[in-house]
């Protein structure tokens, strides 16, 4: 019955990657989208039974992830009451890659992030202006670097199949009675397959992986009361206080700066429209496109972050050409009173930037040029250039040869 369960579980769909989410088994976030380029590939089946690298997540659309923040059952958006840690650790880093990073999460912005290379744990975005006490940094990275010892030891111990891709997912969430829930799930390419259970103390899982991992952790020196001290202890105070110094940080919306313009599309007779939205907070956000003031469909979009901790977006949308002054963009963002109307910018706002630099550019190429001249000829003792141009006024300036025997005479 067991082996049959344990097949079912390696024959399920792999999860691209793991992260808080209505269900354990398939979690997705746009938490890790800085790290998509370290994930490894897929490999082939050469058994029956279906390698773990078989299991490799793919990327997936990073706008798909933020949907899934907002399923029921889900961490809102708008909920700040948790304090997450997504470590990810590779058993083949590809060169110049990190073989372990962390993120942080407060809710839904990412406050702390970590790697291998740097071995620092570092804060990111608007938590870098955070008042911490000055031992603060220093606790996580000691904590940090205790985990990514566990987590590139444990690869070690996996002997088949490979690459590996191991994540976990720590931390705690302050329910509405203010009473932490510890979290505590780990991941192997991609798919669930351990816990740990506070109360017993145990990395627990069905697979052989799980327990070969869960062994090798238990015969680390206190790594069961570290784990429990972090999940029931440590992981609370860091909320509370995160929650009590940076609820600015918390509560931050900044409004998208707004930008609609129109290029040639692929097809002939047909233009894209794309409208633009720059450096906003929190990322939900909704773009459309209306025609003469009605709905006008939609095209393809995407969203992405920042290194500040804001967002960017964009949304396109494909009409005919000579029909674009029709359109207009609506936005609507947390950070707005109201939705926002972005117009259609004419060709020669847009181009105006482009034209003076274009002629800055030629009025330094002829002062240079001048000057060049101006230099060559004063060194070689000619006159001035605007002085020889003048013909009959040369005399009036310099004496001619006539002039200068008389002179000497």
């Amino acid at each position: 019955m067991a082996q049959a369960k344990m097949a079912s579980l390696r024959s399920r769909k792999p999860c691209p990657i793991l992260f808080p989410g209505d269900s354990l088994t398939c979690r997705l976030t746009p938490r890790l989208k800085a790290q998509s380029n370290w994930k490894q590939g897929t490999g082939r089946e050469t058994s029956k039974r279906l390698p773990l690298r078989m299991r490799v997540p793919r990327p997936q659309p990073w706008w798909l992830a933020l949907l899934l923040l907002l399923l029921p059952g889900t961490p809102r958006a708008d909920n700040h009451r948790s304090l997450l840690y997504h470590l990810t650790a590779v058993s083949a880093p590809t060169p110049g890659a990190p073989a372990f990073w962390v993120s942080g999460w407060l809710g839904p912005q990412q406050y702390l992030s970590y790697n291998n290379l740097r071995a620092q744990a570092e804060p990111y975005g608007a938590w870098v202006w955070e008042s911490q006490v000055s031992w603060y940094w220093e606790k996580e990275t000691a904590d940090l670097r205790n985990k990514q010892k566990l987590f590139l030891e444990a690869l070690k111990t996996l002997e088949e199949g490979g690459p590996f891709t191991l994540q976990g997912l720590l931390g705690c969430e302050l329910g509405p009675d203010n009473v932490s829930v510890p979290v505590a799930t780990f991941a192997l390419n991609g798919e669930e397959f351990m816990k740990f259970d506070t109360k017993l103390g145990t990395w627990d899982g069905e697979w052989p992986e799980a327990r070969t991992i869960g062994s090798k952790w238990m015969q680390e020196p206190d790594a069961v009361n570290k784990e429990k001290t972090f999940l029931l202890y440590s992981c609370p105070h860091r909320l509370l206080g995160h929650l009590e110094r940076g609820r600015g940080n918390l509560e931050w919306k900044e409004p998208p700066s707004m930008r609609m313009k129109a290029r040639p599309g692929t097809a002939p007779g047909f233009s894209v429209l794309t409208c633009i939205a720059f450096s906003f907070y929190p990322p939900e956000l909704q773009l459309r496109f209306l025609r003469n003031g009605l709905a006008a469909g939609s095209g393809e979009s995407d969203i992405g972050p920042n290194g500040d901790g804001s967002f960017h977006a964009w949304s396109s949308l494909t009409v005919k050409s000579g029909d674009e002054h029709h359109y207009c963009c609506v936005v609507q963002h947390a950070g707005l009173a109201q939705p926002l109307t972005v117009e259609l910018e004419s060709p020669a706002k847009s181009s105006m930037p482009v034209v003076g630099i274009m002629v800055g550019f030629l009025l330094l190429l002829i002062v240079a040029g001048g000057g060049a001249l101006l230099w060559r000829r004063m060194r070689k003792g000619l006159p001035a250039p605007w002085i020889s141009f003048h013909g009959d006024d040369v005399g009036a300036l310099l004496p001619t040869p006539d002039l200068a025997k008389d002179a000497e005479s």
